[in-house]
């Protein structure tokens, strides 16, 4: 695989003859060495041993790129691990996993192993050990199931995974029906390595999948939202078309509140701001998830605090949480404003909320904003948030000389509480209209405005939600 106009292109020679070693960085790598030097040990004492799953798969697409951790198989028994390894510790010695340590680093080391029947959609009944296909006849998919010898330099595929992962291709190992079964978050892992990876779901896998869509409905919060973590900062909107095609996903997420999906095929089209902005993330997950599902569902303006009670439900951080409410709470307010409401007081309100998510999101407002704009009608109000993203993504923009605005705060006998405002609405009009006016004059014109906002008006227009 050599790097072509910024793309990495696939040799023809590695899928035909199974024959495969990464680049020098890599084989120089403590990781890559100290992996190969616990398959050598065991090997040399007769028995089988491999790099095993994704390390494999993420080498073959890019070689040139260190894995974050290797996991390794062989045909030894935890016994034997224990009596080569000196520092080896059982994590799951029914299950046949150890954790080796060498060179400084830990290695998951696991023995091939057969797995019964599974009871609750996640777990199997009972696990043995097994030979090397009863091993990779267990595993989710083909893609998954490559093992790698590094002393030979060789891969062993016995499921077609370098022919599928060639094709761009996720595909169950064996019955797809049964491998979703057994494992409902597997159904979620589709999605996600359909969206990290610019993979296609096989139909076969994508049928198995709605039908067993209903286990998802098993799986924790906690469980889930670690799938959302996974998901690459620009490829959420693609997990969760590939999620959505499988089964409701607002069932799984807010169970509690009816929606319908938004099925104009012309949207993308009618607004270029859509499709391609709305890949712009944070590191928030749910959040994430927030902008996309709004986005591709009408929801009934009554629902909004309903959303926002199903938010608290989750298992989120404190940031993500506040960032889902606090945008939440900016559409609402724009949605349920009378129609005569003054613009500058609307754009105001506006504006204190895009601070708070700018002050939460320490500075990753650039993708707020733009993905906000979605749902923002007002023409005023779009060009306010497009001089937001502009002065965001300068490094250099002009800022409000605070001093000079307490000083004149002063003079002119004003409350103290009004200054930090005073000073959001300078840098309100200095992006809204692309120039710096004298302080003076502002404060003058906006001395009753600020009065009447903070001592009633916000207040009135609040409780209109």
């Amino acid at each position: 695989m050599h790097l072509h106009n910024g793309k990495f292109v696939k040799h023809k020679a590695l899928f035909k003859n199974k024959e495969f070693s990464p680049f020098s960085n890599v084989r120089k790598s403590k990781l890559y060495l100290s992996a190969k030097q616990i398959c050598s040990i065991l090997q040399k004492n007769g028995h089988e041993s491999y790099f095993v799953g994704g390390a494999i798969r993420d080498l073959l697409i890019k070689p040139n790129a260190i894995p974050k951790d290797i996991d390794l198989t062989t045909s030894a028994t935890p016994d034997d691990i224990f009596r080569l390894f000196q520092n080896t510790q059982f994590v799951g010695e029914a299950f046949g996993v150890s954790l080796v340590k060498i060179n400084d680093m830990q290695f998951e080391l696991t023995t091939f192993r057969k797995e019964g029947k599974y009871k609750d959609r996640r777990r199997p009944e009972s696990i043995s050990i097994g030979s090397f296909l009863d091993d990779a006849n267990r595993r989710d998919f083909t893609m998954n199931c490559l093992y790698f010898d590094p002393i030979k330099n060789k891969i062993l595929d016995p499921h077609l995974g370098l022919s599928d992962i060639k094709n761009k291709i996720i595909r169950c190992v064996g019955n797809a029906n049964d491998r979703l079964y057994e494992d409902s978050l597997r159904i979620l892992r589709m999605a996600r390595f359909s969206a990290n990876l610019h993979f296609t779901i096989s139909n076969e896998s994508l049928e198995a999948a709605k039908k067993q869509s209903d286990g998802i409905s098993l799986l924790s919060k906690e469980r889930i939202l670690l799938e959302f973590q996974k998901v690459k900062l620009g490829r959420f909107y693609y997990f969760f078309e590939a999620l959505n095609n499988i089964l409701e996903i607002n069932k799984i997420i807010f169970t509690n509140i009816k929606m319908e999906e938004n099925n104009d095929q012309n949207l993308f089209y009618k607004n270029p701001l859509t499709i391609g902005k709305i890949k712009i993330e944070t590191p928030y997950p749910f959040f994430n998830f927030l902008k996309v599902f709004l986005f591709s569902y009408n929801i009934e303006l009554n629902n909004y605090q309903s959303i926002m009670n199903e938010i608290e439900n989750w298992p989120l951080c404190n940031e993500d949480k506040k960032i889902c409410l606090l945008f939440l709470k900016s559409i609402t307010l724009k949605t349920n404003l009378s129609e005569n409401t003054d613009i500058e007081v609307l754009d105001f309100i506006f504006f204190e909320y895009l601070s708070q998510i700018n002050v939460i999101t320490n500075n990753l407002s650039y993708g707020v904003l733009i993905n906000l704009s979605i749902f923002v009608k007002d023409s005023m109000l779009k060009e306010t948030l497009y001089k937001m993203i502009e002065s965001n993504s300068k490094e250099n923009n002009t800022k409000i000389n605070t001093s000079e605005v307490i000083k004149y705060v002063e003079k002119e006998n004003l409350d103290k509480k009004y200054i930090s405002s005073i000073i959001k609405y300078l840098q309100y009009i200095n992006l809204k209209k692309g120039v710096i006016p004298k302080v003076q004059s502002v404060i003058q014109f906006k001395n009753q405005f600020f009065k009447e906002y903070f001592n009633s008006l916000n207040s009135n227009i609040l409780k209109q939600k």
